[in-house]
């Protein structure tokens, strides 16, 4: 059973896919006249069904929907259905079907789609179609809609996607908050990709996704959901690449300000052994006691299946270890059949008894040093802390340490069983080692638990890894720190900030085989770019993760603490240790005086009782060495600092009131949407225009970036420049007067 805060990840690790950037939709019906009089959404149809399958040959995608919407009302209705046109998209061609019969429909230009948005604007009072500035559509009249009856329209159309920087990129608008009356019972999108070079990177950056690759050039994406509002674009990233590494690189970067970039370096050979470097791996597994029973059966399981995935140029050792530890070799032996023959039999007597003496396992674990020609790898697998010999974390971490020091290709992969164990000692074991941490719960499957983890790491492809950037551009504050090493079947991906501009060579090195190799790579790093406006939300996911982890690990500092509270505002990264955070800030600042409630972010939502003591106590567990808080903490900061899609930064329960639209992230204030940055511009002068005059549409004519920012609603604040603009709906109570604006 999910703990709570497991299910709060789990909304974290899918609410800021719902905050990157330009919320466009897919097809949707208005009713220009609502079923029912007074003020009423033009949105009253509920979308039921909506499926959408893409198929790319190279840089030629072929698109199809297939929507049902529900009349849920006693009335015939009669509707517009209008389809916004995918960023840059070419249309070669385009074909609608309704209730079976194909049917006409008309292509506006994007003037025309913005005549149609206004009005809406104007008659209606809903803004939400301002997201589509600037954009062409697709319009037909959908009539009759007849009561309590269901309406399905399939589509399919052409474009030529756009390659740059080495990235092949496809996006489907798939965002349908705002246009469906209630939850979606089925969403589910299916990219087939066919590259004729070998494919090396798929990211999906926006949505969780299953990728599986049938053949060296070929990928199948699926997203599938239920009951859900999708409101964010389905974005992808493919990277065809004839040469051993694919490389891709995105990037954003706003006018007068620091540019965001997103690097993937993935191998591009399918399953080729002679370019998997020959490793060293010594398996260290726990059997004390607590072992007993179903865990001892599993880890047995594993540690079969692991062995048999051992490739043939491999030296390996198995260490057990209770009251004492048992090595089943003198040192590392071939993985040749008779040795692995030899591993089961010495696997299979295995009885859980005993103590927990991690001091002489490690020990014999580490003696010796690594061969120069290859990685040497431990896995260290325990479900306890440790109870025999040297049992504090100083004097364990010392023994990693001077291994470290003697052989620097040293890798130890903390696996950890439960939550009886020292979180602090085999994190920091790991972040000496250049590792990531792997937890299985109590009620998890170990068996594959561990072999999930084997399954990353059996087939190293560089180790040491280094990046290099030269040019004008230089790139600062990147992440992950350091480089982990590199394995077939995985990616790397680094996220960084940079200053300057223009092309840049990038020189991916490390060692295979005890050759140090080299690989280079040109791409552009622009000035300014509005392209990939999720990228700075990532890149602060990433940070914030690393600088909390570093909190976690090593303590407080008012540096850190300052940095993630001002990262995870601006960038909205609500997760309950942030919003600890920011809440406690933005108090003090209140209550002495200095920060207007009207302008406060987290701090100014309203919060169930008792939420403010729960996230004091999650930030106080975060920092324990052991136990079900300090779990959770290890595992879902190492999920933030990894973040390879922007749906990886939220998991507090006011993840429903945040919005992150070009970087920047708006906060649902009492009926406002807040700019997070106006907290530091607080001397800016405030302009006020009224929603939908004359002058809200000519600041959209000046500034039309400010689209998605303005669909938002009838009520914001935001920063544009050297200004502070608020929009307030004439007749609303005090106008939408802010309580800055009134001390002025």
């Amino acid at each position: 059973m999910k703990s709570k805060m497991s299910r709060m990840l789990a909304s974290f690790l899918a609410v800021l896919a719902a905050s990157a950037g330009m919320l466009l939709a897919d097809g949707f019906i208005i009713i220009p006249r609502p079923p029912q009089p007074g003020p009423a959404s033009p949105f009253p149809l509920q979308v039921v069904r909506h499926d959408v399958q893409a198929d790319i040959d190279g840089q030629v995608a072929t698109t199809v929907v297939d929507q049902e919407f529900f009349n849920p009302h006693h009335q015939r209705l009669e509707g517009e259905y209008l389809f916004p046109l995918p960023a840059g998209a070419v249309i070669k061609r385009f074909s609608m079907w309704i209730d079976g019969r194909e049917t006409q429909a008309e292509l506006l230009d994007a003037a025309k789609a913005r005549g149609i948005y206004e009005d809406i604007v104007r008659r209606l009072r809903d803004p939400a179609l301002l997201e589509y500035d600037g954009r062409g559509v697709f319009r037909m009249r959908v009539f009759p809609i007849e009561p309590h009856s269901r309406k399905r329209i399939r589509i399919s159309y052409h474009e030529v996607l756009n390659r740059n920087n080495g990235a092949v990129a496809y996006r489907y608008p798939l965002g349908t908050e705002k246009f469906s009356s209630r939850a979606i019972p089925e969403v589910s999108v299916t990219v087939n990709i066919h590259c004729r070079e070998p494919l090396a990177a798929v990211h999906c950056p926006s949505h969780p996704v299953q990728v599986t690759r049938p053949a060296t050039g070929r990928a199948t994406v699926r997203y599938s959901g239920r009951d859900i509002l999708p409101d964010s674009d389905f974005r992808l990233f493919f990277t065809p690449a004839a040469d051993r590494f694919g490389f891709s690189l995105l990037a954003y970067r706003p006018h007068g300000g620091e540019g965001t970039f997103f690097l993937g370096i993935s191998p591009s050979f399918g399953g080729n052994v002679a370019q998997v470097a020959a490793k060293d791996i010594t398996f260290v597994v726990d059997t004390s006691g607590s072992m007993a029973g179903r865990a001892m059966e599993q880890a047995r399981q594993a540690m079969d299946d692991c062995l048999g995935r051992l490739n043939r140029s491999d030296r390996f050792n198995i260490i057990r270890f209770a009251t004492e530890a048992e090595s089943l070799f003198a040192g590392l032996a071939p993985a040749s059949e008779a040795n692995r023959r030899r591993a089961r039999e010495f696997v299979a007597g295995w009885q859980a008894a005993g103590g927990t003496h991690c001091e002489e396992a490690l020990k014999a674990a580490l003696a010796g040093s690594g061969a120069a020609d290859r990685p040497r790898l431990v896995v260290f697998i325990t479900d306890g802390r440790p109870t025999i010999g040297e049992t504090g974390e100083e004097a364990l971490l010392r023994i990693v340490a001077r291994a470290r020091q003697k052989d620097k290709s040293l890798r130890l992969f903390p696996v950890a069983i439960g939550t009886e164990i020292n979180t602090h000692l085999l994190d920091l074991m790991a972040e000496q080692t250049r590792t990531f941490r792997t937890y299985i719960g109590v009620n998890e499957d170990i068996e594959r638990g561990i072999s999930g983890f084997y399954e990353r790491i059996g087939s190293p492809v560089l180790a040491d890894v280094r990046l290099d950037i030269s040019g004008n551009a230089r790139a600062f504050q990147v992440h992950p720190q350091p480089l982990p090493d590199l394995y077939h079947g995985s990616d790397l991906t680094v996220v960084g900030r940079y200053r300057g501009a223009g092309t840049a060579t990038i020189t991916l090195s490390g060692t295979v085989n005890g050759r140090l190799e080299e690989f280079a790579f040109r791409a552009d790093l622009p000035r300014e770019s509005l392209d990939h406006d999720f990228l700075p939300a990532l890149w602060a996911a990433r940070r914030v993760g690393f600088l909390l982890d570093q909190v976690r690990l090593h303590g407080e500092e008012k540096e850190l603490i300052d940095e993630i509270t001002r990262l995870a505002r601006q960038y909205g990264i609500v997760t309950p240790y942030t919003s600890y955070l920011i809440v406690e800030d933005e108090k003090i600042r209140r209550d002495r005086g200095d920060l207007a409630a009207s302008d406060m972010t987290v701090g100014g939502l309203p919060t169930a009782p008792g939420l403010e003591r729960e996230r004091r106590e999650e930030f106080a567990a975060m920092k324990d060495k052991s136990g079900t808080g300090s779990v959770r903490a290890s595992l879902e900061l190492q999920k933030l600092s990894q973040a390879t899609a922007v749906a990886a930064s939220r998991s507090g329960p006011e993840d429903s009131r945040v919005r992150t639209i070009r970087g920047a992230a708006f906060y649902l204030n009492n009926g406002t949407w807040v700019d997070g940055r106006i907290q530091a511009k607080d001397s800016l002068p405030v302009t006020r225009i009224a929603f939908a005059s004359a002058r809200y549409f000519a600041l959209l004519d000046r500034h039309p970036e400010l689209a998605p920012v303005l669909a938002l609603g009838r009520s914001l604040r935001f920063v544009l420049g050297e200004a502070v603009v608020e929009v307030y709906e004439p007749g609303a109570g005090g106008d939408g007067l802010s309580e800055r604006w009134r001390k002025d």
